[in-house]
């Protein structure tokens, strides 16, 4: 309930807007405050309107009472005592008048208040009404823009999942600056100082050094430890898709160089009396090493399609690695100003597998494998480094490639790391202490690796490879009033450890005293049954034994939705989004509002696509969608 405050006497010259003057049975003629013992003592303690502390749509039990006997009314008619009547309309027209002289303070000082005489007897309706402010134009345009980048449009015909329209961008501005390097100075401008012929010749010549030039690129981004990393923040998964745009635009210019050789041997070489045939230049020492890169990078290519790279990741691996050598080892050979580009590719190669990875990022560890349900494992993984004196640290949402020597020691497949890391988790374990935990990843069984490793069980021997992992997202979250996290099944992996640090940054300060700022957290999880929420479950019942040490202000929410079974069903995700960006539940909470999704494509298709809805209305919003290969 609303603390008691006396009303403060109001001067006779205070009016309603129709001019109707306010009695004060409480004053005298000059308009001063008497002491006279008749004057109602009831008023000088009358309650304050409570809506203008809680932001409740009541009055106080005091005003409401005296409006449901008709006080008003009644006084006015039976020309009786007025105190009722003066003191409702002084308590609740002055706390109206506070809160519109505040308002425009900035713009007029207050030397008269002008008070309204409408008074809205309706206790629903809250004397304090929220209103957002205008956006300024400029806000308004970047917003709209970034909720443009952040789009993501449906499948095309085949399936094939179509990227944001930010890499979009950025693909399609490298394919054709490609174009536009192959043609300059030939076409165009035009060359008048070359026929036709010649002209050709030398746009099928400059496509053949447009690839060569794109492998070092394309080496730098394929690298899990690049320094694009420690230039921009993201990681190498997150511009694998402008590795594979790359490598599809020296697909294109691989094949335009070699259909324009042979275009070049029709115009130039055939029907001379040369004697040459096609297959005679074909041949040719330099033009055969040519002609074997150019198969072994259309055979890694192929097999590097979406349609073979996730239905049989161990193809397209040892492809990827074997034939991506032998291309570049002929391309070497093929022509002298190709092996300046070869070399720095190697060296790229060579400072990323041999010098950093294998011995800063490569550790031997054991694994212990249980089986959680038909489909699903749980690979804790212990003794890093065993016999070193170094300590396996990851960060929030990071990945390792697990490797079985006992199974296949040539294969490495990433999984990303559920547990949250020390000095990051909820258990209150500080980073300087040196504490080595277990690492668990959760793995769904499917063909291959996955299924060997659900068929080993018990205690195996590992290698791991890692950790690896961007600050993107954690950088993006840490600066939000309000984080939503949706997970569908083992994406759980990615939202529960961010989640966690969000939440440990709030128990740190809070033992330090320096917590208490409004925040709140919801965490979406849907899984097909009831027994994966057994996954997490443990850290869950934690996490309930934490929210009751926080802040009342830091509001942690966890919904929990199961698509199969009896009681299935499917959450909207476009309202759970919307429920947390417009505050529809709780108090409104100034602030950028950040979304992470992680799960199947349609799902984090669906995501961005509320995300840039709610952009262009104005919302401050962040979508985060983590999936490895984008």
């Amino acid at each position: 309930m609303s603390p008691r405050y006396p009303y403060p006497t109001r001067s006779s010259d205070l009016r309603f807007s129709g001019s109707t003057v306010l009695a004060n049975s409480g004053s005298d003629s000059n308009g001063s405050p008497t002491n006279d013992s008749s004057t109602n003592s009831e008023n000088l303690n009358m309650w304050w309107p409570s809506s203008h502390f809680n932001l409740r749509p009541v009055l106080s039990e005091r005003v409401s009472e005296l409006i449901k006997r008709n006080a008003i009314s009644t006084a006015a008619a039976e020309g009786g005592n007025r105190g009722d009547q003066n003191a409702i309309i002084d308590a609740m027209e002055f706390t109206r008048w506070l809160v519109e002289t505040a308002s425009t303070a900035s713009s007029s000082s207050a030397s008269s208040a002008i008070i309204p005489a409408e008074i809205d007897s309706d206790e629903s309706k809250p004397l304090l009404q929220n209103s957002t402010p205008k956006l300024p134009w400029y806000t308004l345009l970047y917003r709209r823009f970034k909720g443009f980048m952040t789009y993501q449009r449906p499948n095309d015909s085949r399936g094939r999942v179509i990227p944001h329209n930010s890499i979009l961008i950025v693909n399609q501005l490298f394919f054709w600056t490609s174009i536009f390097l192959s043609i300059y100075y030939i076409y165009y401008p035009l060359d008048r100082t070359n026929n036709s012929d010649l002209r050709f010749f030398l746009m099928a010549d400059r496509w053949g050094m447009v690839f060569t030039m794109n492998q070092p690129l394309n080496f730098i981004l394929a690298a899990k430890t690049s320094p694009i990393k420690y230039l921009t923040g993201w990681s190498y998964e997150e511009h694998l898709i402008v590795h594979r745009m790359v490598a599809t635009t020296s697909h294109v210019a691989s094949i335009v160089h070699f259909v324009g050789m042979y275009v070049v041997y029709r115009i130039f070489i055939a029907g001379t009396d040369r004697g040459l045939t096609f297959i005679g230049i074909l041949l040719r020492p330099d033009i055969f090493f040519g002609l074997i890169s150019f198969i072994a990078f259309w055979i890694f290519g192929i097999t590097s399609m979406d349609e073979i790279r996730l239905k049989a990741y161990e193809l397209f691996l040892a492809t990827h690695i074997s034939f991506a050598s032998i291309a570049m080892i002929f391309l070497y050979l093929h022509h002298p100003a190709a092996r300046i580009y070869v070399v720095f590719s190697f060296l790229i190669w060579a400072a990323d597998r041999i010098v950093y990875r294998a011995y800063n990022k490569r550790w031997s560890a054991d694994g212990e494998v249980e089986v959680l349900d038909e489909s699903t494992i749980r690979v804790t993984i212990k003794n890093f480094g065993k016999g070193s004196n170094k300590v396996m640290k990851w960060e929030p949402a990071g990945h390792v490639f697990l490797t079985v020597p006992g199974w296949n020691r040539f294969q490495a497949h990433p999984f990303t790391i559920l547990t949250p890391p020390v000095g990051y988790d909820l258990e209150g374990n500080s980073l300087d202490g040196g504490n080595e935990k277990d690492m668990v990843l959760v793995i769904r069984k499917l063909k291959g690796f996955t299924e060997a490793l659900y068929d080993m069980g018990g205690m195996v021997k590992v290698t791991v490879d890692g950790p690896y992992g961007s600050e993107h997202a954690r950088g993006s979250l840490r600066g939000c009033t309000k984080s939503l996290f949706i997970a569908g099944g083992s994406g759980i992996a990615v939202a529960w450890p961010l989640m966690c640090e969000l939440i440990r940054r709030e128990m740190d300060k809070n033992k330090k005293g320096k917590g208490g700022k409004p925040r709140k957290i919801v965490l979406v999880w849907i899984v097909h049954h009831e027994h994966h929420l057994k996954w997490i479950e443990e850290d869950l019942e934690k996490l309930e034994e934490v929210k009751r040490t926080l802040p009342r202000e830091f509001e942690i929410e966890v919904r929990k939705f199961i698509t199969r079974g009896v009681n299935g069903k499917r959450p909207d995700l476009r309202k759970e989004v919307i429920r947390v960006v417009e505050d529809e539940d709780g108090p409104r909470l100034n602030g950028r509002t950040g979304v992470l999704v992680c799960g199947p494509d349609a799902m984090m298709r669906e995501v961005r696509t509320v995300g840039r809805d709610l952009l262009y209305e104005g919302k401050d919003v962040e979508i985060l969608a983590e999936k490895f290969g984008w």
